[in-house]
């Protein structure tokens, strides 16, 4: 996962553009001082929800992108399995995407945070969120 800058219906003279979706640039690198600056989370998911709409898209490249200040992140790092498999059937509906390259990072809106934790808690699954 890493972590790129998106700028809207401006030139891309004095960018470096890796990427575009309509009239969003996106590059590598946030200009100082910018409040345009969009950051964005690339990442390489294995399933995305219905939810993946409102909280990111597919750029022109194909290439994954959710809105790194509206969604939290955490792999399991706790919990029998079978309190595993209940807690993610409750947070499914709420899910927005899942990545799994070496372990599951699961991706859920930051406003579902208290609510992810709560569920956790019921099910005594240990959860590890990921500083982005």
């Amino acid at each position: 996962m890493d972590v790129y800058y998106g700028y809207e219906n401006i030139s891309s003279e004095g960018f470096s553009v890796l990427d575009r979706d309509d009239d969003l640039i996106i590059t590598d690198h946030c200009t100082a001082g910018s409040n345009e600056a969009i950051p964005l989370l690339l990442i390489k998911p294995c399933k995305t929800s219905l939810l993946f709409e409102d909280y990111g898209f597919f750029s022109e490249s194909g290439k994954c992108y959710l809105y790194l200040d509206m969604i939290c992140a955490f792999t399991m790092k706790g919990g029998e399995q079978k309190q595993r498999n209940m807690f993610l059937l409750q947070a499914e509906e709420e899910l927005i995407a899942i990545e799994n390259e070496t372990e599951s990072i699961y991706f859920f809106s930051e406003h579902n945070k208290p609510l992810i934790l709560k569920w956790a808690s019921s099910y005594e699954v240990k959860l590890e969120f990921i500083l982005l």
